[in-house]
């Protein structure tokens, strides 16, 4: 039987965090013929533009963009990206990165795009990231979107919007932090309740950050990223590569619900579960 299509969106900071932090939970969604949209709230070129940024602090010697230049690089590469992950519908509201904070305007401008696709399930970055506290402004595009989502609802942004009389979204989903280890982080949470196997989809989550060259991953670092991030989520889990994530709302079910992983794995001998943990992501090819 054909399960329902979703309407899933990720709401991300930078450009480049859907493919970091939700890209193999995206590709499953699109290869299951979920809808899938990517909103990226700022266009990244000051802060994560990295190549560009060598040149303006440390002098280095090389060719630099000028700001929409740079900009459009950054969106070709991560619209390039998540083409590979099967994600076709990028919406990017190019709101400065210097210091991205939780004003009327982005709250207005998630809220629009919300109210058009209207999400079963919603992906954002952990609101209580970093304590709310860091520079980078994951914390605030979250807080943003959670405020967005009882904007959409409202009639103001329903009007000429197909509305399937549902409130959306159903479930929103944190992506676990895996960012700076500082004592702030440390006061956060990283454990996840919901881990999805990207397994099947990890070498296309590899080639998707091999596009995102203004942040220097192609080659080893997007491999070393993989294995770090997704190989450690899954590692006591015996999946070889998990994203990790947790849920706003609680699941709710007529019985105690049973795990159909879980009970595998009880029936599983170690040494067959163990033999599926191998590194896998070197074996990706790269041209440099």
């Amino acid at each position: 039987m054909q399960e329902s299509i979703l309407n899933v969106m990720a709401v991300v900071c930078h450009p480049a965090d859907a493919i970091d932090g939700a890209g193999g939970t995206l590709a499953l969604h699109a290869d299951r013929g979920d809808l899938v949209t990517v909103v990226v709230c700022t266009h990244g070129v000051d802060t994560h533009d990295l190549e560009r940024n060598d040149v303006f602090r440390y002098g280095v010697q090389r060719e630099t963009l000028d700001h929409g230049t740079a900009l459009g690089r950054k969106e070709r590469e991560v619209a390039e990206g998540l083409r590979l992950l099967g994600v076709e519908d990028v919406r990017f509201l190019r709101f400065p990165d210097e210091l991205l904070m939780v004003t009327r305007d982005l709250i207005e401008a998630i809220a629009e795009v919300m109210a058009e696709v209207q999400p079963h399930l919603l992906v954002l970055h952990n609101p209580t990231e970093d304590l709310g506290l860091a520079d980078v402004g994951h914390a605030d595009s979250a807080i943003a979107a959670l405020k967005a989502r009882y904007l959409a609802n409202t009639p103001r942004f329903l009007e000429g919007k197909p509305v399937p009389g549902r409130q959306f979204p159903a479930q929103i989903f944190f992506m676990c932090m895996n960012g700076k280890t500082t004592v702030l982080t440390a006061a956060g949470e990283r454990w996840g309740n919901v881990l999805v196997d990207i397994t099947p989809v990890v070498e296309r989550k590899v080639r998707a950050m091999d596009c995102l060259t203004s942040q220097y991953y192609p080659g080893d670092l997007a491999r070393k990223c993989i294995e770090d991030v997704n190989g450690r989520m899954g590692l006591h889990w015996r999946l070889p590569y998990a994203e990790a994530f947790q849920s706003f709302h609680p699941d709710i079910h007529s019985h105690l619900p049973v795990n159909p992983y879980l009970l595998d794995r009880a029936a599983t001998p170690a040494a067959e579960e163990l033999a599926r943990m191998k590194i896998t992501v070197t074996d990706v090819p790269f041209d440099s």
